[in-house]
């Protein structure tokens, strides 16, 4: 019964995700979702409510079934070591303690989501697709629902597609690992998955194209070819022969190209942040700034202030340098809980840590981080399983 009121809970903040999608400069002319699509008069916050019940039931479920947790309890353990730095830092910054500890509970949360799933899957003996494929539908359902009837989204110059999922980039990061998991479901049906990848991620790009999202799903789609097909392990390997002169011709044609402009102003912003850390003390680097800290106005970013849209660069301005690198030990940490690393986690793995380099990525967003690993646990149960049987 904890288990299903965990995942009953986790429907009721995908549900209400919509609320939170709020219309910035460009959409400000449309009513919010909150105001017309409302009827019982929900906060916009909801969805963090949510996490108020799902933080304590998780760890409760982990507590009662401890003796199943073995090896999880690295990773586990890593998130409470988050959330003593996130303590040192509230206290060397004046700063609320529910502010500080923000960032590390979003990390940590979609992990014990991950942990519960493979305690699950250990007590009854079966992998989750069962689950995955309900949380398919039901995100497949509302997606359909936003298209119908949600305000359309606005990004890189040009009007979107509408969203479900608490605005346009979790909406993506959301797809993008249902995607993933669907994709490892039809691995065995070849032409079936080479089909679903390209028109799912040609729907991505056409509808969306939020560009952190198309380089995580083109990363797993790339490693899935080179897994499943000899003819596109052939194709990498002659494609590797010219890469020499294709970086050199890239390089040339590249001089004068505008980073900048293409990164949305990122440059930018980094420059504007490795300005403030010169400023900063050993103490500084230690435990950071503090909540909000990273917030800015840039030239590109004018209507508002705005994160380094670098989950590494944002850690270690409020938070400190042990905070970001034990932020990259936890995730990787993830792909040493069995005796053997699957190259299909691994590259998720990557995958995960490549939005926060590039973006705000996963990390910052556990409602797309729940669903991420939800398809790692899958595929983590079902690796487990092949290994055990051969």
């Amino acid at each position: 019964m904890i288990f299903y009121s965990i995942l009953s809970l986790l429907v009721f903040k995908l549900l209400v995700s919509y609320l939170n999608i709020e219309t910035d400069w460009w959409t400000r002319h449309f009513t919010p979702n909150h105001i017309k699509y409302n009827p019982l008069g929900l906060p916009e916050n909801t969805t963090q409510y949510v996490e108020y019940l799902l933080i304590p039931l998780m760890l409760f479920y982990l507590v009662i079934y401890f003796r199943k947790v073995g090896i999880l309890l690295i990773p586990i353990a890593l998130t409470f070591l988050l959330y003593l730095l996130n303590v040192f830092t509230a206290y060397y910054t004046s700063n609320g303690l529910i502010d500080s500890l923000n960032y590390a509970l979003k990390i940590s949360t979609p992990v014990y989501f991950f942990c519960v799933l493979v305690v699950h899957s250990k007590l009854t003996g079966k992998n989750i697709k069962k689950e995955l494929l309900t949380f398919v539908f039901i995100c497949a359902f509302l997606s359909v629902i936003a298209l119908l009837l949600f305000n359309p989204t606005f990004n890189r110059g040009s009007f979107r597609w509408p969203v479900f999922f608490s605005g346009l980039h979790t909406h993506n990061y959301v797809l993008a690992s249902l995607f993933v998991g669907i994709s490892y479901m039809l691995k065995d049906k070849k032409w079936w998955m080479f089909s679903f990848m390209l028109l799912s991620f040609l729907f991505l790009i056409v509808g969306y194209n939020v560009r952190t999202v198309v380089v995580f799903y083109f990363l797993f789609i790339a490693v899935m070819l080179y897994l499943t097909s000899g003819f596109f392990r052939y194709l990498y390997a002659k494609i590797l022969l010219f890469v020499p002169f294709v970086l050199g011709v890239i390089l040339i044609y590249l001089r004068d190209f505008d980073w900048n402009q293409f990164s949305s102003g990122r440059i930018t912003m980094y420059v504007k942040k490795f300005d403030i850390l010169e400023d900063y003390s050993l103490k500084d680097y230690l435990l950071g700034r503090g909540w909000g800290s990273d917030l800015v106005k840039t030239s590109e970013w004018w209507w508002e202030e705005k994160g380094s849209h670098n989950d590494f660069l944002t850690y270690l301005v409020e938070n400190g340098i042990p905070f970001m690198l034990l932020f990259i030990i936890l995730i990787i940490s993830l792909l040493f809980l069995t005796k053997r690393v699957s190259i299909i986690l691994t590259t998720l793995v990557l995958g995960y840590l490549l939005t926060s380099l590039l973006s705000n990525g996963f990390a910052l967003r556990p409602q797309a981080s729940y669903l991420f690993f939800m398809v790692f646990a899958y595929i983590y149960n079902h690796n487990k399983s092949y290994v055990i049987e051969k």
